[in-house]
């Protein structure tokens, strides 16, 4: 229902918000996701712990930190198994198999 016109009209009124939050965006999650692997680990949520190692490596991913991103998807790859989340584990290797490629 919304066209092209509401965009610029959103991103016109909130490009004050968008100035002051996006430069720090990836931080943020970055540190999140951090503290939600280090809940996940001090429960023993295995499934948690994969997933938000996931997607800290393809943070990392799209920041272009491929060392990072590798190590993160390596530790959901181990988290996932351990769990038996097929599905996840799935994803989690064709996200390893992009990174090599």
């Amino acid at each position: 229902m919304g066209g092209q016109k509401n965009n610029i009209l959103f991103l016109l009124k909130n490009v004050g918000f968008l100035i002051k939050t996006v430069p720090f965006a990836h931080k943020k999650a970055e540190d999140h996701l951090n503290k939600a692997v280090e809940v996940a680990k001090e429960i023993g949520a295995k499934n948690i712990l994969g997933q938000a190692y996931f997607s800290l490596g393809q943070l990392h991913k799209f920041k272009g930190k491929t060392d990072k991103a590798g190590q993160c998807i390596s530790e959901a790859i181990s988290a996932f198994g351990e769990c038996e989340a097929e599905v996840f584990l799935k994803q989690a290797h064709a996200a390893m198999k992009c990174l090599s490629n």
